[in-house]
């Protein structure tokens, strides 16, 4: 029977839309979530969002609305995201869910029975932006930090869960089972909150209910109350877990939200299992490890330059934003460029220098070249390697240590590591094809075998490769994958199954185009609009036009040279894998041409079919995007707006000068 793997994600409070640091979470628990399936387990991932709690009230009766309207509204936001970038998650929770409900108050009932949790007064500090009551070590932080302005002074009665009765067991926690929090220095940070210089004792008593908000599952028996969110919240990864694969092997979390995981959750769950005749003050059960989460892994935050993004500064990158390369190409980007742990500045600069370097010219080059060369030297057969000379023999030996090293590297929740350590053999691959220069070898058959090996060397690195990164890039390795010849889902494969020296089972295809070369000011001129439409319409409000400066003088001479014509288009179709060009013929009355028009933001194809433009006739031809275009359309606009095409009367002939 399958061993079971169990990953989660936190849910997502429905306060904004997703944003890169909810993309970056759910697609690292869909990396772990695809190679544990690769390794034959048994996977189970959840995921979804977080729905009750003081924001969500008021800011649902600002806008008139219920509270449970709001969360309907915004919830599918993230279910359909990850549905679009095809994630493979099993399950989407949500708290409002009537299971997650029931657990909840079951669970409540239950540690209230045990003791573990009672009803008082609590006066002190509250968090506004956590929703959470703090201790006085907690508000010296927040005020060092300069948040200060959220916390307030509040009195209230209120259910109390036992936190401090767990301390023992949390500290033996940390002591005896290290990989409980990764990485390790984050596990000091949770060390130093529960037992500050290793001084116990200063573990308090947790507010888990309130009486000041309506919106929140109400506590049974006792429905002035309700479930604060913290102890709501964290029931879900119980609530929605699937029968057979308790506990969690892997929990996801910011490094924000990390304490409430390391500890809140865990001292809850102790409470759970924990039976009579256990001593809170003796040795943590072994047993009672076993139903704790495997290990919390908590990740960095990305920044825009040193600051963390925020929606208040307006810095927040989207997924549309990202996912304009394409879902792979973030997918990769995310797990190459992150250290899990630690945090990291984001640029769409970085961004695409990363694609084009790594999957333009780094695997997509070698791919061609390599596939190509198979079918021009072989008729696409892979031969068997029977000569092997030393600097064959060195990627050979390369060759058998990748998948091991990558398979560790993973296995530590180390994938920017792991992808280092492949693209690595894979550039090592094309210096050996600049040493071996195949080219050459085709011309003399005397050559015959060598060639042999340095073609299979190349072709079986390239499946590897496709083997490995399958859960980091599903499509564009699936792509690789059937380029090479080879049958069924890479995803369906599994690692222990794969044999690096096995025979090709029949002729590569035709090479696939695994990523096209990104024109870094074409596409971020393309991601401006997008970022543009994704904050919706504004007020109008009149603004100074944002216009160039003029051009220096020429004299009517120079002017005089360029030919102005009237020109009528008669097709027009979108420009495939381009966001902005607009492909046309265009009557000239003399002759007819093919004009590209960078005007797709303005006009819909349709809509330019009949239309009179001025052309500017005499202009070289240019190549873009693989077509020729001949020529080019006048528009108005200042540095900011879209194009306004130049239209000449409705009586003015296609030919006709302009001048």
């Amino acid at each position: 029977m399958p061993k079971p793997f169990y990953i989660t994600t936190p849910i997502y409070y429905v306060n904004d839309k997703p944003h890169i640091g909810h993309t970056y979470t759910t697609v690292l628990a869909d990396v772990l979530a695809r190679h544990h399936r690769m390794l034959g387990e048994d996977v189970y991932f959840l995921t979804g969002t977080d729905e009750h709690g003081q924001k969500i009230e008021k800011t649902a009766a600002t806008r008139g609305i219920t509270p449970q309207q709001l969360v309907d509204e915004v919830a599918p936001n993230f279910e359909n995201l990850w549905k679009h970038m095809g994630l493979t998650v099993d399950y989407f929770v949500r708290t409002t869910h009537a299971q997650h409900k029931a657990t909840v108050q079951a669970r409540f009932l239950e540690l209230l029975a045990k003791g573990d949790i009672y009803k008082a007064t609590y006066k002190g500090l509250y968090s506004v932006s956590d929703e959470a009551y703090v201790t006085e070590i907690q508000a010296k932080e927040m005020q060092a930090q300069g948040l200060a302005h959220q916390l307030v002074e509040l009195e209230e009665e209120s259910y109390f869960f036992r936190l401090s009765s767990y301390e023992n067991w949390l500290i033996q926690l940390y002591e005896r089972y290290p990989d409980f929090v990764q990485p390790g220095f984050r596990l000091n940070e949770v060390k130093q909150f529960v037992s500050p210089g290793g001084e116990r004792g200063n573990l308090q008593d947790l507010s888990i209910s309130r009486t000041s908000i309506t919106w929140g599952i109400p506590v049974p028996n006792d429905e002035k109350h309700v479930v604060y969110v913290w102890f709501d919240a964290l029931l879900n990864y119980l609530s929605a877990c699937k029968d057979g694969h308790w506990p969690p092997q892997v929990q996801l979390v910011g490094k924000d939200i990390l304490r409430f995981h390391a500890i809140y959750w865990p001292a809850f769950l102790m409470a759970m299992f924990r039976e009579a005749g256990d001593d809170l003050n003796g040795e943590l059960p072994a047993r009672i490890r076993k139903q704790l989460p495997e290990t919390i892994l908590a990740h960095g935050w990305w920044l825009m330059g040193d600051t963390k993004m925020s929606k208040s500064l307006g810095n927040i990158v989207r997924p549309k934003e990202l996912l304009y390369f394409g879902t792979d190409a973030a997918r990769f980007f995310l797990l190459r460029d992150m250290q899990v742990g630690h945090d990291r500045a984001f640029s769409f600069d970085a961004f695409m220098d990363r694609l084009n370097a790594d999957l333009a010219n780094g695997l997509g080059n070698l791919a061609a070249r390599s596939i190509s060369m198979l079918q021009r030297y072989r008729a696409g057969v892979v031969p068997t390697p029977i000569a092997f000379d030393e600097v064959d023999l060195e990627v050979q030996s390369y060759l058998s240590r990748v998948a091991p090293e990558y398979l560790k590297k993973a296995e530590a929740h180390d994938f920017n590591g792991a992808l280092e350590g492949l693209w690595a053999f894979l550039r090592h691959l094309d210096g050996y094809i600049v040493k071996a220069e195949p080219w050459k070898l085709a011309k003399d058959e005397a050559n015959a075998a060598k060639l042999d090996t340095v073609l299979v060397l190349l072709y079986r690195a390239l499946r590897l490769a496709a083997v490995l990164a399958a859960p980091v890039m599903p499509e564009l390795c699936q792509k690789l994958w059937e380029s090479l010849g080879l049958p069924g889902a890479v995803s369906d494969l599994r690692y222990a199954d794969f044999d690096v020296q096995g025979l090709a089972p029949g002729p590569v295809s035709d090479p696939k185009p695994l990523f096209a070369r990104i024109d870094k000011d074409l596409a971020m001129t393309e991601i401006e609009a997008i970022k543009i439409a994704e904050m919706g319409a504004a007020p109008v409000v009149e603004q100074p036009l944002d216009v160039p400066p003029l051009k220096e003088n020429i004299d009517y001479d120079t002017f005089a040279k360029t030919d102005l014509r009237v020109g009528l288009i008669l097709e027009a179709e979108e420009v495939p894998k381009s966001k902005k060009l607009i492909k046309m013929k265009v009557d000239l009355g003399f002759e007819q041409r093919t004009i590209l028009g960078g005007i797709k933001e303005a006009y819909a194809p349709a809509d330019l079919v009949g239309r009179r433009v001025v052309v500017v006739a005499n202009l070289a031809p240019r190549a873009m995007m693989g077509i020729e275009s001949h020529g080019m359309l006048l528009c108005a606009s200042d540095n900011a707006s879209k194009p306004y095409l130049i239209a000449p009367p409705e009586d003015a002939k296609p030919g006709f000068n302009v001048r």
